[in-house]
């Protein structure tokens, strides 16, 4: 009876309301065909809606093949750079190739990366070896590539010559003498001279990042002067002087101090490469990235893999990579990650994004952008929102670019529109990370998020996320001046029949969330338009489910919700917010397990009256 009052009055109030347009209909992608050819066969992958793609594979049985040991490849050299870089420069002379490894252990300590350039219908088939590799950097390229696929590899960091992270607990902290004692689970990693990069609250008892409803942190490689000094007390102690930052750290909280976070990346696929597969790569460990997608690639998958800790160093490791596992930004789009097991980052699980410039100076037909990653190139096109962040329908075509440091750029452009001023936000339209499957995976207990989406034509189903400490899936614009600039907006995702289980663990706000970050405020109108989420399933939560704003046409459909009893109840938990900014929501057919009194949790919050009427006038 109570629920329909609400919609009753809501209905109501609706009556006086003037009515929102729909937006219009995705742009949906739909590729023709690609037909298998004597090296090639050719993977349709079936996105959102019509959304079709294909991704095309070298065809094992037509390829010649070589044996990376004829080039010198040996488990016994102390580095195979060299050895490995020659087959690599073999195959991009020798098209049709497949490059065999023999099961085994390869070191690499050079600090360049192998580059697969110019490669096209090459198959690298690991049988299971593994590579270490010792060093920080890029650690292996492919460029300028066609048709490149690496399966059946292992690849791990050398931790007993440099240790990722370590786990330790506070002791003996002393805030008005700006000290704190890290005591080391490891001992062997209890020195004075390690690396200080970051140190996140964990839980105690699993060691993974994030501990329940709380998430202390700081980057302490930020800023040269947050670690004073530090001292050996004992065997397994440092005493760490600091500047303050870590005050608030209690004795006996638990910590993972990384003694890296951006400082490598595996696999980094670029310059406009198209056709890539990963399939069964485990990747153990890495002093920054797993996979960085840039600069125009396009069409590349990564199936049936892992990235996490190797599960035979569970108790002495307690991170994978050191920042995000998977990190596509200005590419081509047409991606697919599926079958994977992904877990203990230092960042989120998978950020997708193209990259903003927001312009801090106009001066005749030359832009001052602020754009930390930004692709820029003479000749591409620029496209500007005005300062509510509204598309225009203004252009203008690059000339030249100079970079002043690496977060400003400065751009001449041709004829630039006289209405683009300071307060603007430009783009580039020659990148489009859009349409993309993310379908079948596992996500867990890493820090940050598990998903940020932030590029159109998605679709994200039958994927578990287990513990993520922050947000399970984040849709964000998000412009934080002075460190990044992400996201040009959302059109056409759809998240359904997924599972969420103590999400949100260390309570960054809610499990899901939508809307947009402008140097902490919200943008004034609808940047995302058709986001849907349905048919999922969510579990153990300890904070807010969903917050949203920013979006014109959303629906939040046959999903079922059960608080759990595992967090502390709360006013908050499995409750739902709209912002502002929301028009033409559909709120349909939810389930909660445990609606609280009066079935009030199903009940929607809002920040607007108008807003709160339309969603809660569809209760039944």
């Amino acid at each position: 009876m109570f629920l329909k009052f609400v919609s009753f009055l809501a209905a109501i109030i609706l009556l006086f309301a003037p009515a929102t347009a729909m937006p219009s209909a995705p742009a949906e992608r739909i590729e023709a065909p690609v037909s298998d050819s004597a090296f090639r066969t050719a993977e349709v992958i079936d996105g959102v809606g019509e959304t079709k793609f294909y991704i095309q594979r070298p065809a094992d049985g037509s390829l010649s093949v070589v044996n990376a040991a004829s080039f010198g490849l040996a488990e016994s050299n102390d580095d195979n750079f060299a050895a490995l870089q020659s087959a690599l420069d073999y195959c991009a002379q020798h098209p049709q190739t497949k490059l065999v490894i023999e099961k085994g252990t390869y070191y690499f300590r050079s600090e360049n990366g192998l580059d697969a350039n110019g490669c096209t219908d090459l198959l690298i088939d690991g049988n299971d070896a593994t590579f270490v590799f010792s060093s920080t950097g890029y650690k292996f390229f492919i460029r300028n590539s066609d048709c490149i696929e690496i399966r059946n590899l292992n690849v791990d960091w050398n931790w007993d010559e440099s240790p990722l992270a370590s786990v330790v607990t506070i002791a003996n902290s002393n805030p008005d003498a700006d000290t704190v004692d890290l005591v080391f689970r490891n001992a062997r990693n209890c020195d004075e001279t390690i690396r200080f990069a970051a140190i996140t609250q964990c839980d105690p008892e699993t060691f993974t990042f994030g501990a329940k409803h709380s998430s202390k942190e700081h980057y302490l490689y930020q800023d040269p002067t947050t670690v004073q000094s530090v001292n050996k007390i004992s065997e397994n102690t440092l005493r760490v002087t600091h500047n303050g930052c870590m005050d608030s750290f209690e004795n006996g909280e638990t910590y993972i101090l990384r003694h890296y976070v951006y400082d490598g990346t595996v696999f980094s696929i670029r310059e406009s490469s198209k056709n890539v597969t990963f399939d069964n790569v485990h990747i153990y460990g890495s002093a920054g990235m797993a996979y960085i997608c840039e600069d125009n690639c396009s069409h590349f998958q990564i199936i049936n893999s892992f990235i996490g800790v190797h599960p035979d160093h569970k108790d002495t490791r307690c991170v994978s990579m050191t920042a995000d596992a998977i990190h596509i930004v200005n590419t081509n789009g047409c991606f697919n990650i599926a079958g994977c097991d992904i877990s203990g980052m230092g960042d989120d699980c998978i950020n997708v994004h193209d990259g903003l410039g927001y312009v801090t100076a106009v001066n005749a037909n030359t832009l001052t952008l602020t754009a930390s990653a930004m692709r820029l190139q003479a000749g591409d096109v620029l496209a500007f929102k005005n300062e509510k962040f509204e598309n225009t329908e203004l252009t203008a075509k690059i000339v030249s670019v100079k970079t002043l440091d690496w977060l400003t750029q400065e751009v001449e452009v041709e004829n630039l529109p006289a209405e683009v001023t300071k307060g603007f936000v430009a783009y580039n339209t020659a990148c489009n990370s859009g349409n993309y499957v993310i379908r079948n995976n596992y996500f867990h207990e890493n820090r940050a998020r598990g998903l940020l989406l932030q590029s159109s034509n998605g679709l994200c189903e039958n994927n578990r996320f287990y513990k993520t400490m922050a947000q399970a899936i984040k849709v964000v614009m998000d412009i934080e001046p002075s460190l990044w600039q992400e996201g040009t907006g959302v059109d056409n995702l759809v998240i359904r029949n997924n599972t969420f289980q103590k999400c949100n663990y260390s309570d960054w706000g809610s499990v899901i969330e939508v809307g947009t970050n402008i140097a902490g405020s919200s943008a004034q109108t609808a940047v995302f338009t058709n986001v849907e989420i349905s048919d999922n399933r969510f579990t153990d939560i300890p904070s807010m489910l969903l917050q949203v704003n920013n979006v014109n046409a959303f629906a939040f459909c046959n999903n079922t919700i059960n608080t759990g009893d595992f967090f502390d109840e709360s006013s908050a938990q499995g409750r739902i917010r709209f912002g502002k900014f929301c028009a033409n929501v559909r709120y349909a057919e939810n389930t909660f397990a445990d609606s609280g009194f009066m079935n009030a949790k199903e009940i929607v919050k809002a920040d607007s009256i108008l807003v709160w009427a339309q969603v809660n006038a569809q209760l039944r």
